[in-house]
């Protein structure tokens, strides 16, 4: 097991079932099963493969006639009134968005979501806060020595977000991280690069996208100034 799937299995909290999309080798369901919990768990993969060594770790594991497994498209195959919790893990964001966007039944109160995006996280954080979903916590786990994100959102009033932090999830959440300054100086070096990029160009249509960037250098600026001053809020 690992520490980035072990986080994602303790933010999961009792209720009615969870479906882990994207299961691979349903590890996180025999984390779960381990730790007790009781509800539903449903495990989908797109891909057969996956789901046969999955049916051998559950049975290793003596959870096999406690988890559903099914070959399918994100949720095609799921049934809604199993779960309030989603698990969606190790994907791109944008991939991740396609495959909550196909799925409203999603989007209603009492919805949990766990999501870890591979790439693209701010394409994830803007789907979810304008689709209703308030972003409670954002976790930064480093394994085989990369940064992951993981976003636990439920169905409510969303918050607003900066630009930097739609990238770096929000400076409340992710300050007491030990991986916060390695966290925002490589958000820093990214945008600044890219701006850099765009002066090499010289092309003057880039000039609003280069102002973009720059004014996410120096959010991310405030960021840094206000941990180092030991501040709650920015």
């Amino acid at each position: 097991m690992s520490k980035r799937l072990d986080t994602i299995a303790d933010l999961v909290k009792a209720g009615v079932g969870v479906i882990d999309v994207g299961t691979d080798h349903a590890y996180i369901p025999i984390l779960l099963r381990k730790n007790g919990y009781n509800g539903f768990i449903t495990a989908t993969d797109i891909n057969e493969a996956p789901l046969k060594k999955a049916r051998l770790n559950l049975a290793d594991s003596d959870c096999e006639s406690s988890v559903e497994l099914r070959l399918c498209d994100g949720f095609a195959d799921c049934d809604p009134e199993k779960a309030d919790t989603v698990i969606i893990a190790g994907m791109g964001g944008d991939t991740i968005v396609g495959i909550l966007d196909r799925a409203e039944w999603c989007m209603h109160p009492g919805m949990k979501l766990i999501l870890q995006p591979a790439t693209k996280a701010e394409i994830l954080r803007y789907w979810l806060v304008n689709n209703e979903f308030k972003i409670e916590n954002d976790i930064l786990i480093k394994e085989n020595g990369m940064l992951n994100q993981i976003i636990y959102a439920e169905f409510g009033v969303p918050e607003k977000y900066a630009d930097a932090e739609l990238f770096t999830g929000k400076y409340e959440h992710i300050r007491d991280s030990e991986y916060f300054s390695e966290h925002i100086k490589r958000h820093m070096r990214r945008f600044a690069d890219a701006a850099d990029g765009i002066d090499a160009t010289e092309r003057t249509g880039l000039l609003p996208w280069k102002k973009l960037l720059c004014g996410m250098v120096s959010e991310l600026q405030r960021m840094e100034a206000a941990k180092n001053e030991g501040k709650m809020h920015i």
